[in-house]
């Protein structure tokens, strides 16, 4: 289904920072024939409209937004109520909203170039305050298995804009003059309300029994565009708990939404780098998230106050992950922990410190989760020296940084993928002198970075050209040895030849 919408039928969208309106609204919106139509006061009689089930099949029928907005027009959204006198919604409205509830949540995905323009109608700021009750009622009866609806769910919420970002044009002014939302009250406190819809359907969400899939979606999402604008931040942090208590790619994603909880609003975590440390395998970089995931790990690890016993453990469990995985990991895992010497210098002691004689007497442990238990300000970079022996040319490199003196400013870590590292490789050219296969096994032994083994080269010598040349410069005398006949010869076997006098064989008469 594809909907087209006309520009001057549906606005796009109007910014409006204050949240405050023009106090005679209405009496323009009675000079407009378009938003103005006498069929829709408040006194007309409540005629016929489809259920929420019929409803939700016209708009799965629907190829055109001309058809839904005609179908608008011959409903009464508003009406009296006898005893109080306010502005109430009618049934029709909440057939209405309950179709297109029944339509996002149903069995069949909708494509989001179709939800984007469906947006333009049920998305704007009046319509959407009976919609998101709705929602939140059903969200909380959505099972997990429902693939689609989340995903329809999601996608839908994607195109509603905060408040403080955008706010679209009302849509009930296009079809009847008083709403319940041109009163003066209403205008005044229009941020907050439409503010306090939006956080309720997301915090719904994030409290609802979401699908797997549509979570590795919806987690990035929330941390980068929803959790500063919600109006309590913090209570996003028991569904990040959920997320990271599953052991895989889903705690990998919900370190960013937990760092940023921690650093921009003054959250508290215990125990944090434990559950970081308890990530840190050598699985993890064999995953698509793995470049995010060092990002992560450098910022969390970037502050200088931390104890010198969790930086030491995170650079022994780098540096065993390190033996493990894959070449496109282990340089930017090199640069990292290179920098996490320099910013943390009292860890210079894994470093200096001796090898140990075989793996069962290095001190540190590797299972224990308590980081002040792990022992690794005991133990060596003895890995550092197993790399060196690596088959890569640059990490063999990159791993003896340990063997030089230590810098003083951090180095920029890079990331390379696999595709890269492989035509890097196969841009090197081999032979020579030596031979191609010579070439190759000096690469292979590592002969190639001890440059005090080669050879000198020979200098080469350089031409002087202008007014800096020699003026008598020697050149070798190349001698052309050339037949001359001093007389014409009459015939071919009477020719006479003369010889020169330089050490040069005779020439033969012929």
């Amino acid at each position: 289904m594809q909907l087209r919408m006309d520009d001057d039928e549906f606005d796009a969208y109007f910014e409006n920072g204050e949240g405050e309106e023009d106090e005679d609204e209405e009496v323009d919106l009675r000079e407009n024939p378009e938003n103005a139509n006498p069929e829709y006061e408040l006194e007309r009689e409540e005629g016929d409209s489809k259920s929420p089930e019929e409803f939700a099949k016209f708009l799965n029928a629907t190829q055109f937004a001309d058809e839904i907005k005609e179908y608008l027009k011959t409903l009464k959204f508003f009406e009296k109520n006898e005893t109080t006198g306010d502005i109430v919604p009618t049934k029709s409205l909440l057939k209405t909203v309950n179709g297109f509830v029944i339509y996002l949540l149903g069995t069949k995905k909708i494509q989001k170039p179709v939800l984007k323009s469906l947006s333009a109608i049920f998305g704007r700021y009046d319509i959407f305050h009976y919609i998101s009750t709705e929602l939140v009622r059903k969200i909380g009866n959505l099972k997990d298995s429902r693939v689609n609806a989340w995903f329809n769910l999601f996608n839908f919420l994607t195109t509603i804009s905060h408040p403080t970002d955008k706010i679209t044009k009302p849509f009930f002014p296009q079809f009847c003059i008083r709403t319940p939302f041109s009163t003066k009250l209403m205008k005044k406190r229009k941020m907050l309300w439409i503010a306090a819809d939006w956080d309720k359907v997301w915090m719904a969400i994030m409290t609802g029994t979401v699908n797997s899939k549509v979570s590795l979606k919806l987690i990035p999402y929330i941390t980068e565009h929803v959790i500063s604008k919600l109006k309590v931040p913090f209570k996003s942090a028991d569904f990040f708990y959920k997320m990271f208590e599953k052991k895989d790619i889903h705690a990998i994603l919900s370190l960013a939404a937990i760092f940023k909880l921690i650093t921009e609003h003054n959250f508290e975590y215990p125990k944090f780098y434990e559950k970081v440390y308890s990530l840190m395998r050598p699985s993890l970089l064999y995953m698509d998230h793995k470049e995010k995931t060092l990002t992560l790990l450098d910022s969390f690890l970037s502050s200088t106050h931390i104890p010198n016993y969790i930086v030491a453990s995170f650079i022994k469990r780098l540096a065993r992950c390190l033996i493990l995985a894959p070449v496109d990991a282990q340089e930017p895992i090199l640069g990292l922990i290179r920098n996490l010497l320099v910013r943390h210098g009292n860890c210079e002691e894994l470093v200096h410190r001796e090898e140990p004689k075989s793996f069962i007497d290095d001190p540190f442990d590797d299972k224990e989760p308590e980081l002040h238990k792990t022992k690794a300000l005991d133990s060596s970079l003895w890995e550092m020296k197993l790399l060196q022996a690596h088959w890569n040319q640059s990490v063999r490199k990159r791993a003896h940084f340990i063997d030089k003196p230590q810098q003083k400013l951090e180095s920029y870590v890079r990331f390379r993928c696999s595709d890269e590292l492989f035509s890097v490789n196969m841009a090197k050219s081999f032979g020579g002198e030596d031979g191609e296969a010579e070439k190759y096994r000096k690469l292979q032994d590592g002969e190639e970075d001890n440059e005090d083994s080669r050879p000198p080269e020979p200098k080469k010598s350089r031409k002087k050209f202008g007014k800096f040349a020699a003026k008598h410069e020697e050149k070798e005398k190349i001698v052309k040895l050339v037949g001359v006949n001093s007389e014409k010869p009459t015939s071919i076997l009477n020719r006479k030849t003369v010889t020169i006098n330089v050490d040069s064989p005779i020439l033969w008469k012929i």
